[in-house]
């Protein structure tokens, strides 16, 4: 059975059953893969900002503009209280208007960003060795960042709720474009400051645009009316602060390692670390953009419980993981291929350390790119608390790991802490499916003739959409 055999009309996507007062909902299918060009954008164009970074600053330089980025993640991630999860599931299950979830989203990204570039910069004056070679006045640029890159964060979630995915996609996408020219002038110019003023000014550029497009992009959406509710942002941050604990303690998992380094390595160390890391996470691109969509469709389905509606969530589920496991062990081979061919050529000689560091992260990363699929799939059941107890049990172990391994063995301490804590969190998020959807993970991990099928069924239409927009051109 593919995804076309179970929903006809909808040629090699998937859709879901509507109500008969509400218009169907766009394939999921189709928002995978707008996710995905969008992620493959980012992943291009930052991974050929970092390539200039490297060829300009060297090492040192690399690795300080790696920890202005992650420095800027972490501060997004500690500063949204997990308000963009909510908001997806309450706006997805017609609990929210998403007028009113964005209106509220500005309110939050005002305050919350302020605070976040404060603790940021005291952050920086009260334990600078982590910061390595980061300025005070560095620190300070790179945090000026986060109420714009809060704000347009919060439009993302919201319009991917009601199905807009061409505003979902396109926010990362243009940011990560504006970067890499941004990045590369200021590099040029100003060195390692300079380079984190253009990824600054970058995400400025997004937020203020996304604040300007937000009203004609919900009056295209054609919304069905939803009551008003008080109190609606108190509930997402209530359903969200579970998922944002997960998520913040899981950035610790994924890059705490990377200022532990800085803070007892070199700044080459940094920079090796940091390529490393920058060219395995790409094979989290396209299972990420998957989850992505996923969520808000899983909570959906589950929302109407219609007849036969649990039956075509759990088709969803376990096309969506099979889809997955797929594209990660091609990707993973691609990318073992990459490591070895290709890093030194185009990052240069001093660079050689990354590669042996990225053949180690490699598995573990893999097994993370799986672990997305799984967690949006409790998590759009209704069930964000698992993700925190597998955070929860994971972290401490992971900050273990970096502090034993990190100073005994520098970078390669580093990538082989994070490998053992994203197969922990595998083995767990898989425990969850289980408990959650009660599937068995293991069969589901290997794909059929049924996905193929789906590619081949998504290629023709593709090719029948551009034949039909050649002949109207």
């Amino acid at each position: 059975m593919t995804w076309r055999d179970a929903h006809p009309g909808l040629p090699g996507d998937c859709g879901a059953m509507s109500t008969e007062h509400e218009a169907p909902q766009r394939p999921l299918t189709g928002g995978a893969v707008m996710s995905a060009i969008s992620r493959v954008t980012v992943a291009v164009t930052g991974a050929l900002g970092t390539v200039i970074v490297a060829r300009l600053l060297g090492p040192a330089g690399a690795g300080g503009y790696a920890l202005a980025q992650t420095f800027i993640l972490m501060l997004v991630l500690l500063t949204t209280l997990g308000v963009e999860h909510g908001m997806a599931y309450y706006v997805s299950t017609k609990h929210w208007a998403a007028p009113d979830a964005l209106r509220s989203s500005y309110r939050v990204s005002l305050v919350t960003g302020a605070v976040g570039v404060a603790l940021g910069v005291g952050a920086r004056l009260v334990i600078p060795k982590v910061f390595g070679n980061l300025s005070v006045l560095d620190t300070a640029f790179a945090a000026a960042a986060l109420p714009f890159a809060v704000s347009w964060l919060y439009f993302s979630y919201v319009v991917l709720a009601i199905d807009h995915y061409e505003a979902y996609v396109l926010p990362p996408a243009i940011q990560s474009t504006l970067g890499l020219l941004f990045v590369g002038v200021g590099a040029a110019t100003s060195g390692l400051r300079g380079a984190v003023i253009g990824f600054t000014l970058a995400h400025v550029l997004v937020g203020i645009g996304a604040r300007i497009a937000a009203p004609r992009v919900l009056a295209k959406a054609n919304l069905p009316p939803v009551p008003h509710e008080p109190r609606m942002l108190r509930r997402a941050v209530r359903f969200g602060i579970k998922a944002y604990a997960a998520n913040a303690l899981q950035f610790v998992n994924f890059r705490l390692g990377l200022f532990v380094l800085a803070a007892v390595g070199t700044s080459a160390d940094v920079g090796h670390y940091s390529v490393a890391l920058a060219v395995t996470t790409v094979l989290w691109l396209l299972p990420q953009a998957l989850s992505d969509t996923l969520l808000p469709r899983i909570a959906s389905l589950g929302s109407r419980m219609r007849e036969g509606d649990v039956d075509l969530r759990a088709f969803v589920e376990a096309k969506s993981l099979r889809h997955t496991a797929l594209i990660v062990y091609v990707s993973t081979i691609g990318l073992a291929a990459v490591l070895v061919l290709l890093v030194e050529p185009i990052y240069g000689p001093a660079f050689e350390p990354a590669v042996d560091l990225g053949l180690i992260l490699l598995p573990g990363v893999a097994l993370i790119g799986i672990s997305g699929t799984l967690t949006a799939s409790f998590v759009g059941r209704g069930h964000p608390e698992y993700s925190f107890a597998i955070t929860l049990i994971t972290t401490p172990l992971t900050i273990a790991l970096y502090l034993i391994l990190i100073p005994a063995h520098g970078a390669t301490g580093a990538v082989v802490a994070s490998t053992i804590s994203y197969t922990v969190t595998f083995l767990l998020a898989a425990f969850g499916y289980w408990r959650v959807t009660g599937a068995n993970v293991l069969s589901r991990l290997v794909p059929t003739r049924s996905e193929f099928a789906d590619y081949r069924a998504l290629g023709a239409t593709i090719r029948q959409q551009l034949a039909a927009r050649a002949r109207r051109g």
